[in-house]
Order: structure tokens, then sequence, then C-alpha cells
């Protein structure tokens, strides 16, 4: 939508080529009956060509051929991206070397040394962009997912890099060593992996989960995965519990009802609506 600012001097002239318009397109058309949009601009657009056409009240020329022979040479190529618009926010670097882009609640990195200056953000659509006292410090693709994080291993410090490269450990480590397990495991660790402010932060609960097989066996810890999923709580100590209390075993009745509301007196049903 295109959006004209009119000061009060072009007020007259804009009402004038508005009334114009009218009694030139309009006008015309007011007693034709269309079928279609399609009819109705195809109208429209002869009653356009006819109006621009005409000459000028006492003059020899038309509006088309002033523009053609006074502007269309000085207009330019239409853009090759469609416009966007940007929006500004300030925020806090957190002591994780995050800022948080409210709108979405997305979590995007900045270099380490940064960590509690105020900054501002820069985003449209697709990019999100990061300035500190008007110098670019950080920029990255636009995720919408609420509470993720996005983050650059150029931007860790020093020790978080060196002691992921020694372990080995990143999200796809631990999602390929739950795969292993089972499709149940795989799936349970991918959402510990999710359920954190800063994914390094899972690395430890990951390694116990997949621990947990050791002691008590692949087939229990998948069990004790699926079981937990349909409860939506991903965490070591959730699964500990299953298996330590031996729920991983119990009947798939069990299983269906073990985080469904019991039944009891004070406890309307829906007959208690009709």
């Amino acid at each position: 939508m295109l959006c004209v600012i009119i000061h009060n001097k072009d007020k007259a002239p804009v009402e004038g080529h508005v009334k114009i318009a009218y009694q030139r397109i309009y006008a015309p058309l007011r007693d034709q009956v269309f079928f279609s949009t399609q009819e109705l601009n195809e109208g429209i657009r002869r009653q356009l060509e006819l109006h621009n056409n005409k000459n000028f009240q006492s003059k020899s020329y038309s509006r088309f051929w002033q523009f053609s022979q006074q502007e269309q040479h000085l207009l330019q190529t239409l853009p090759d991206q469609p416009f966007m618009i940007r929006h500004s926010t300030s925020a806090k670097v957190q002591k994780n070397y995050h800022v948080t882009l409210g709108e979405d609640w997305h979590h995007y990195s900045v270099p380490f040394h940064h960590i509690g200056k105020q900054v501002t953000i820069i985003y449209d659509q697709q990019t999100v962009e990061i300035y500190l006292n008007h110098h670019r410090i950080a920029v990255h693709k636009r995720f919408f997912n609420a509470h993720g994080y996005t983050t650059l291993k150029e931007h860790m410090p020093e020790n978080h890099r060196v002691y992921q490269q020694q372990k080995g450990w990143d999200s796809d480590y631990f999602l390929r060593q739950a795969l292993q397990v089972g499709p149940a495991t795989r799936s349970y660790i991918e959402g510990v992996l999710k359920g954190r402010q800063f994914t390094e932060q899972t690395f430890n609960s990951c390694r116990g989960i997949l621990r947990l097989g050791s002691i008590y066996g692949k087939e229990r810890l998948e069990a004790a995965c699926h079981r937990a999923t349909h409860a939506g709580s991903y965490s070591y100590k959730t699964l500990s519990n299953i298996l330590a209390n031996n729920l991983d075993k119990a009947s798939d009745m069990a299983q269906t009802t073990l985080f469904q509301t019991p039944d009891h007196d004070n406890i309307r049903g829906a007959a208690a609506y009709e």
C-alpha cells in the first residue's frame, strides 16, 4: 500500500485531480454492469487510457505525451528484491553472550567480550543485525522459534570452543548417539537440546541420559523415553525416576493413563454441562 503525505498547499490540486478522475473514469462506467473483477478492471483501463491521451485544457499535448517525453526516461528500474520494513529495538547482552529479540523471543549470539553492553538490534523478515555504537558486531539469519538459540562459534569464549572441540560434543553428536539406542531416545534427546536457554548447557543432561542406557540397558531406556515423551517432560531426572520405579515396564493401559486426570467425585464430567 502506498502512503502519500499531502501538505496543505497541495490539498486543492489533489482534490482537483480526484474530481477529474471521478468524472472521466467512474462516471462513464456508472450505468454499466460488470460480472467479474477482470471485466471491471478492463473497463477502468479503457477510460484511464482515454483520460491520459486527452489533451490538457488550452494545451496541445496530453498527460501521456508529457510523461513519455519528459518523465519516463528519468525513471529507474525497480529493485530485484521486494521492499522490507526494518525494525529497531535495544537489548542488553546477557551473560551467555546472547541478546533476545523480544518480538519472537529468540536469542542471537554476539562476541562474548560485549557481555553487559547495551546494543541496538535492527531486523526485518530475513536478517537480524546487532550494532554497538553504530558499528555492526553480529549478523544472523532470522528465526521465529520461541526460546531458540542461534549461536556462532566465533562468538564463544576460547575456553568454550576448546572444551567443545576436545570433547567433540555438539547437538549432532548426541543425536547420533541417541539414534543408536532407538528413535524414541533420539526424539527425546532432541527435546532436551531444545529445552534450555543455551544448547551447550544441555550436554551434561544428554550424557547422563545416554549413560542410563549402560545402567538399565538400551531397551529399557528406549521404553522410558517413549513414555516420558507423552508427559512432555524433557530432563534427566524424569527418565531416571521412570527407570528407578520400573515405570517403563508398565502395561500399555497404565502408560496411557499415567498422565491423565484421575477419577474423583469432586471432578465434574461432560454430563454436568448438558
